[in-house]
């Protein structure tokens, strides 16, 4: 997305074949809000709320939190 917002167009393959192209919204295009590209029927809104969630500690099979086994990895 940021090479598109810096003016690149990129070409989408599934298989190898071309499926879909990404680049920039020309200026006639571009819409001041998320509200105005909804009214405008250029997008749907989203169903859920589009807050994120905090992500739940996995604990390592070892028993020792991910956080212990990097300080590890990092001090050597």
């Amino acid at each position: 997305m940021r090479r598109a917002r810096a003016g690149e167009r990129l070409i989408v393959t599934v298989d190898g074949v071309p499926t879909a192209e990404i680049g920039p919204v020309s200026a006639a295009g571009r819409a001041a809000s998320l509200e105005e590209l909804i009214a405008t029927g250029a997008v749907v809104a989203p169903r859920l709320p589009t807050a994120a969630r905090a992500a739940k500690p996995v604990p390592a099979p070892s028993g020792r939190s991910s956080v212990d086994v990097l300080r590890q990895l990092r001090a050597r």
